[in-house]
């Protein structure tokens, strides 16, 4: 279907219920869902935060930004396929088009209740992406360094799917379990005192160690004799000139890909 188009609702449940039905035949027995919820929790999210005009229509387009942005996969993929359905035939992206995408996908925090730091106005669209823009542009706004502030959950949603199930064999220093999983949260000045995501985010602290101590963020667990080997081979390597975290893609535009296997 076109971006273009609208769907009803029935139409928007057919779609959805589709794609539960299928995916769940993929899923072992252990992890089945209750499709029937589901399919009535996502269209009802997805007309509250599309249908403002109350016509029982939201467009085709708006479903694909929240499904492509919501479901599992890295956000690499997800925005270059959301750069394919916003940019011409020369690979360059198209402004009215990626208006249309920044206010469907601003959409998804007003829908619960982040409008005020998150929502969508005239000027956002511009503020992101103004000039020529292509695959590899589009990339460096959403996943660099210096992401705009009315974008920044979406890396850091993707972040925190990332890091929910990360396992850190190390005792968190204030509730003292011995493990932790998601974040990991490691003192710069306090000798190895660690906080799980949990104490850290409630703003627990222990004798010695206070607020206003810097912590640096983790998201994986290396042994102390990885680190050790990674050391080594560092002064060997050359510095990049750039993040290693961001790809690279060739700047003509490439073929669709085939997905009629998949569902």
């Amino acid at each position: 279907m076109s971006i273009s188009e609208d769907l009803s609702r029935s139409s928007l449940e057919n779609v959805i219920s589709s794609i539960y039905y299928q995916l769940n035949k993929r899923l072992p027995t252990t992890h089945s869902i209750d499709v029937d919820s589901s399919i009535r929790m996502l269209t009802s999210f997805l007309m509250a935060a599309y249908d403002k005009d109350g016509s029982g229509k939201i467009p085709v387009f708006a479903v694909k930004v929240l499904l492509s942005t919501v479901a599992a996969g890295k956000l690499a993929d997800k925005l270059r396929y959301i750069f394919k359905q916003i940019s011409d035939p020369s690979g360059m992206l198209v402004h009215s088009k990626f208006d249309d995408y920044i206010r469907y996908l601003l959409a998804i925090p007003t829908a619960i209740f982040e409008g005020p730091s998150f929502g969508y106005n005239d000027s956002i669209s511009k503020a992101i992406c103004n000039g020529p823009i292509n695959l590899n542009d589009f990339l460096d706004k959403f996943m660099g360094e210096q992401a705009p502030q009315s974008i920044m959950w979406l890396p850091l949603m993707h972040k925190m799917e990332t890091a929910e199930n990360v396992f850190h064999p190390v005792e968190c220093n204030y509730c003292h379990r011995e493990s932790m999983m998601g974040f990991r949260y490691k003192c710069q000045r306090c000798s190895n005192f660690q906080l799980c995501q949990n104490c850290f985010w409630r703003g627990n602290v222990c004798a010695g160690h206070t607020q206003d101590h810097q912590m640096k963020e983790h998201t994986s667990w290396k042994s102390p004799a990885k680190k050790v080997g990674k050391a080594l081979k560092k002064p060997f390597k050359s510095s990049p000139s750039r993040s290693p975290n961001l790809p690279r893609y060739p700047d003509e535009p490439e073929h669709p890909l085939d997905l009629s296997h998949i569902v």
